[in-house]
């Protein structure tokens, strides 16, 4: 029993040791970090409603991706008219009039897809990347459609290439000629004002 009680203690002190001896994670550190959409893809209305705020919202993310389908096009997918309406559209109404097929001029076709993320973003790593893509998003805040136009983070690099992101403060564009945006930082404003993310995919037919 003494035997047993001695091996038990050398083997607990030796992992003990080991354990002392892992090296830890060390990160470098990148602060104040900033990613930034190029303010001439981002596409304005002079009607100040939010449905053709969304409209315009959707007609410059698709732009972006080499469909040409106007703000003119969504209205009416919308609302069957050029209505100026002070109600931001559903999720649900959003996702009806986008998802599915398309036949653009020429003969191309392509499948359209709404994401819509609900409250602030969750998926850190995806905002930033998107930004470095330039890829377009709408921000609900408000009820009102603003474009993420950029944001500020702090960035940790961990020696196995990993990241690990920080936001500080996000950019939002007004989707409105002529109104102003806004921001949100970090310990200053409240994320719950956030009602969503809206982003599109192009998909092969």
């Amino acid at each position: 029993m003494r035997i047993a009680v001695v091996l038990f203690l050398l083997a607990a002190v030796s992992v003990s040791a080991f354990d002392k001896k892992k090296p830890q994670q060390a990160y470098l550190y990148k602060p104040n970090q900033t990613a930034d959409l190029n303010p001439e893809d981002l596409i304005t209305t002079n009607q100040q409603c939010e449905s053709w705020a969304v409209a315009a919202g959707l007609e410059a993310m698709l732009r972006q991706q080499k469909v040409n389908l106007d703000r003119h096009f969504w209205l009416m997918r919308l609302y069957g008219g050029e209505l100026c309406v002070q109600e931001i559209p559903s999720a649900e109404s959003l996702a009806r009039a986008v998802d599915g097929e398309f036949v653009l001029d020429g003969g191309r076709h392509v499948r359209l897809r709404l994401d819509f993320t609900s409250g602030a973003p969750r998926d850190v790593d995806s905002l930033i990347a998107g930004l470095e893509r330039q890829q377009i998003a709408l921000v609900i805040v408000r009820g009102h459609a603003y474009y993420l136009a950029g944001a500020t983070y702090d960035e940790h690099i961990g020696r196995d290439g990993s990241r690990l992101y920080e936001i500080k403060e996000l950019r939002l564009a007004n989707t409105i000629a002529n109104l102003p945006g806004t921001t949100f930082e970090k310990g200053r404003d409240d994320v719950a004002e956030i009602g969503g993310i809206v982003t599109m995919s192009v998909l092969p037919s």
